[in-house]
């Protein structure tokens, strides 16, 4: 039996080997982190898989096009893989780029609904995504119902559609963001029910901790500073996190305090986050929650690697680390854009325990 997945997986595992050896080091970041400018920053990067994005002379000009240039890069990376993957674990590896679509879509629907510059779409990636929105026209039409008309086709107008009463009665995009991210994931959950019984597990459990990340970001930020009644958080809930269930999350629904909703959210599942969190001024820092969350992720995908070679692991796993760096890259360089010191970037970089 263990040839099955030898074979399946021989030539992508050793494409993603190949490209694990081309992550940054700590002390690369550290470096980073260290200059003192967008020069000193760019050329830290000589040497690196990013060197050549950062000889782009536009970024000169605007740094900001530098995180599309990363952005789009990663895409590339991503959609190589899919070359050498096929059948189900093909399906899965292709829907974590409907992820970035999603983000070009939010962008697009806030300048229609005028809550951003149509400059913005300068910023938009565009390769290699899964379908070609007309992003343009999108952002120009004159009421949502004729931006939906554009979608016919994806699966995103579903999702869009599902929401559009509380859209209407609310009148703010959010519902209509907030669903199509769930959507998203219930899509790719999909995908992982099609997987062999191992791939299944270590997939459940890769996606899942990034789930029980948004679902508790969400919580909070909804329950305390969006003020979303109780009765109505559960409708921006993502099933299948790993370790945050339905039951623990719906008892934090009705914490009266941050303190209590992590408390009850988290319990030992995450013991590292709970300690630092649980500490009264760390609450106000809710980037921190995200942070340490995510840094469990980074930690099992590592865990993951260290594992049987010849499974989806390998490839989630790599697609994990590779877009912790691109993130932590993209904060540094926003960091120098906006000239913050180094004690304030390291805060919001997602490292490893």
């Amino acid at each position: 039996m263990i040839f099955r997945p030898l074979s399946k997986y021989s030539l992508v595992n050793a494409k993603v080997r190949a490209r694990l050896s081309t992550l940054l080091t700590p002390e690369q970041i550290d470096r980073l982190a260290d200059t003192r400018d967008l020069a000193e920053f760019y050329s830290a990067l000589t040497g690196t898989v990013y060197e050549d994005i950062f000889e782009q002379p536009e970024i000169a000009f605007d740094a900001r096009v530098g995180e599309r240039l990363l952005l789009e890069r990663e895409i590339e990376w991503h959609s190589e893989l899919l070359k050498d993957v096929k059948g189900a674990e093909r399906d899965l590896v292709s829907t974590f780029l409907e992820k970035y679509e999603i983000e070009n879509l939010k962008t697009v629907l806030r300048i229609r609904e005028g809550n951003r510059d149509l400059e913005e779409m300068k910023y938009m990636v565009r390769r290699q995504l899964p379908h070609s929105l007309p992003y343009q026209a999108i952002a120009e039409a004159g009421s949502l119902e004729e931006a939906v008309s554009f979608l016919y086709g994806t699966p995103y107008i579903t999702a869009i559609n599902a929401v559009f009463d509380d859209y209407k009665e609310k009148k703010t995009l959010f519902p209509v963001e907030i669903n199509l991210e769930i959507d998203y994931y219930r899509r790719l959950k999909e995908k992982v029910t099609a997987l062999g019984k191992r791939d299944k597990a270590i997939a459940r459990k890769l996606i899942g901790l990034e789930i029980d990340r948004k679902n508790l970001a969400w919580l909070i930020r909804l329950k305390f500073y969006y003020d979303v009644p109780t009765g109505d958080l559960f409708e921006y809930n993502i099933p299948g996190g790993y370790r945050m269930t339905t039951d623990r999350l719906r008892q934090s629904f009705k914490a009266e305090s941050i303190k209590e909703v992590i408390s009850l959210a988290l319990e030992n599942s995450f013991k590292n986050a709970s300690e630092i969190l649980l500490r009264g001024e760390e609450l106000s820092k809710l980037y921190l929650l995200e942070i340490i969350l995510w840094n469990y992720q980074i930690a099992e995908a590592k865990k993951t690697l260290g594992g049987f070679p010849f499974t989806i692991g390998t490839v989630l796993s790599y697609l994990i680390l590779k877009r912790t760096e691109v993130r932590n890259i993209i904060t540094i360089l926003n960091g120098k854009v906006y000239k913050m010191d180094r004690t304030a970037i390291e805060s919001h970089l997602r490292v490893s325990f």
